[in-house]
């Protein structure tokens, strides 16, 4: 994977086209960094006839994104295998060309040197804002619970079963055919019933979310089709943590919850449970 940089823009005038760039996503091996100017996005909203709640949505959008990304690239360091990623520089070489709407662009940049979040920090201010706000107490939390949530799905399961069935892999069309990127799913096997577990941090918008359960279970129905006739009968696993009560996906973790119809919902602490029952089912990898 190569790393380069995109700068976000917002077109500032509709009639004249001129943009204004109020953002900047790095691409690199090591993870994806994106950090939009707050400074630069209110004086967008002050100069667009358009509702400006939009350029918060497109952010939230684009920050569940990089969050799923980055997911994906964290479990992927105990397999074998590199994690695929959408966010790629071909994919930003199409955007800086088609990209006609609010929201542009520019060409991908490549870069030489590693990143990190200190030389990430020294690209936001000079082609951003030179002003660079300070992360939030809030943003620290994420991430450091983002982090600690994988390690314990790591540790208590996918250590445990990555020498009997499948971990850390990747579905992709030729299984699912709707798929439109490969969906990674963390452990799966199966022994007369198909068992398999993906973990998902309550931390991304509801929206992203909503789009990532919905994608586990087209997967869990395309393979139960494929593998094994009778869904109801398969053993499929939901790793998340329980949000706080006031959050604003803490609602769709609670219908999980109730509803385990197709998965059932197990913490990360408990998730070791799902290693236990991998051993004892005697389930194996069945994917060529």
């Amino acid at each position: 994977m190569k790393t380069f940089y995109s700068l976000i823009k917002i077109v500032s005038n509709e009639l004249s086209g001129d943009s204004m760039t109020i953002g900047i996503l790095v691409s690199s091996p090591e993870g994806l960094f994106f950090k939009v100017s707050k400074a630069k996005k209110a004086m967008a909203k002050s100069m667009l006839s358009i509702d400006g709640t939009l350029i918060d949505f497109i952010e939230r959008e684009m920050v569940g994104k990089v969050n799923e990304q980055n997911s994906r690239l964290s479990q992927s360091k105990s397999g074998l295998f590199e994690a695929s990623t959408f966010i790629n520089q071909e994919y930003f070489s199409y955007l800086s060309k088609y990209s006609n709407g609010l929201l542009k662009f520019t060409s991908p940049i490549l870069i030489a040197d590693k990143i990190d979040q200190s030389s990430f920090l020294k690209l936001y201010g000079l082609f951003v804002d030179s002003h660079i706000e300070p992360a939030s107490k809030k943003d620290i939390s994420v991430k450091s619970f983002e982090k600690m949530f994988y390690s314990r799905v790591s540790s208590n399961l996918i250590e445990k079963v990555k020498d009997k069935v499948h971990t850390n892999e990747l579905i992709g069309s030729d299984i699912v055919p709707t798929l439109s990127h490969p969906f990674e799913i963390d452990c799966v096997g199966l022994n007369g019933v198909l068992i398999g577990a993906k973990a998902i941090a309550f931390t991304q918008s509801k929206e992203t979310l909503s789009k990532s359960l919905n994608t586990y279970i087209s997967v869990i129905a395309h393979l139960s089709a494929t593998y094994q006739k009778a869904m109801e009968k398969n053993n499929f696993y939901l790793i998340a943590d329980e949000p706080q009560r006031n959050s604003p996906v803490y609602q769709l973790w609670s219908e999980l919850y109730r509803n385990e119809s197709l998965v059932k919902l197990v913490s990360s602490n408990d998730s070791g449970e799902i290693a236990e029952k991998i051993d004892s089912s005697g389930a194996s990898r069945f994917i060529s």
